[in-house]
């Protein structure tokens, strides 16, 4: 009698059964994520068009007095920005258009614990497809300067 077959389906059979139990047990690493500081949450485009941006600041530990857009190279300075709360209603701000980019200066802080969706529209770039890379700094209550708090990246309409 030949063994060589019985051995191989019985290891096949315990391998099988030790990596069913892996599956089957939970994960035992935890990250837990604490920020202290306005962060770029959510970025995209609104409607077919593509020619409307969004991108939305989750507003943690200081309060939002400003946010500087860096605007790409190749886009037209002809934006309009809108700010909004997270049930939709439009902030009231003010905004500045500097060859670098666009300052939006919030007409009351936005305290903490919150959502703001800043809107660009009227986008037009001399490119179609690819990706837009806006990076957002912001002016922070009891902070001097301009903190950094991430990049917002947009996927770019493709030609028709």
């Amino acid at each position: 009698m030949n063994i060589r077959p019985l051995i191989g389906t019985f290891s096949a059979l315990a391998i099988s059964l030790a990596f069913l139990s892996l599956a089957n047990s939970p994960a035992q690493a935890q990250m837990t994520m604490r920020f202290t500081t306005p962060f770029v949450s959510d970025s995209g485009f609104v409607g077919a068009a593509g020619n409307t941006h969004f991108i939305t600041l989750a507003v943690t530990g200081f309060t939002l007095e400003s946010a500087t857009i860096s605007l790409p190279l190749d886009m037209a300075r002809s934006i309009n920005v809108k700010a909004f709360d997270p049930s939709g209603k439009e902030i009231p701000t003010t905004t500045k258009m500097s060859p670098g980019g666009i300052t939006i200066d919030f007409n009351q802080p936005v305290n903490p614990d919150t959502y703001v969706r800043l809107q660009l529209s009227g986008v037009d770039m001399s490119r179609m497809g690819g990706r837009a890379l806006y990076r957002v700094s912001t002016k922070l209550k009891g902070i001097d300067g301009d903190v950094p708090i991430g990049s917002a990246m947009v996927r770019l309409k493709d030609q028709s």
